[in-house]
């Protein structure tokens, strides 16, 4: 796994959409933190319809804020390491998964390889990754658009997802989420 001797900062994002889905997402943060890394801030967890063709079950999703000693790849290996405790095996693509952990942003760092691409190209989007990064980290600048995170949330987010309304009354379309049962009322884990 690559460590870097300096510590940075990043938005990961949590997602299941199989059997226990909120024990897939414990089990994730469990393995960041045996792996040395603080757990700062997390959002709500929202319940968000699947994106793309393949019929599957709703997903489960949290943002988190993380920091740790890594860099770049290194975010993503421990992303992998986390999906392959819980036994995620790539068999479709886009398909049903125990555990999906994508890097987000990465503090002060862009990447565009074969192998990760930050800011995730998934950002402005997908309403939960773009509301839980405003929640978690409005300053950050988006380095591709210029623009703060909170700028982009404004631009990007329709008013239900700019506002903290967590009344879950909405069916989930594409794209769009409702808090999930039992999800804390403050943004704040």
């Amino acid at each position: 796994m690559t460590v870097s001797s300096g510590s940075s900062r990043a938005v990961l994002a949590l997602g299941s959409n199989l059997a226990v889905r909120a024990r897939w997402l414990d089990l994730g943060l469990e393995v960041l933190g045996e792996a040395g890394v603080e757990v700062l801030a997390t959002t709500p967890r929202w319940n968000t319809a699947p994106i793309g063709t393949v019929p599957q079950p709703d997903f489960l999703n949290q943002v988190i804020l993380v920091r740790g000693p890594r860099r770049g790849l290194g975010w993503l290996e421990l992303a992998q390491a986390a999906e392959a405790r819980a036994g995620r095996r790539h068999l479709v693509a886009k398909g049903p998964r125990n555990l999906d952990v994508d890097v987000i942003l990465i503090e002060g760092e862009r990447w565009d390889s074969p192998d990760l691409t930050v800011p995730h190209p998934g950002l402005l989007h997908r309403p939960y990754l773009l509301r839980g990064s405003r929640l978690l980290v409005p300053d950050w600048i988006h380095p591709a658009e210029g623009l703060s995170i909170a700028e982009l949330a404004q631009q990007h987010l329709t008013s239900s997802w700019r506002g903290l309304n967590r009344t879950g009354k909405r069916r989930a379309r594409a794209g769009v989420g409702r808090p999930a049962p039992g999800s804390p009322s403050g943004w704040w884990r």
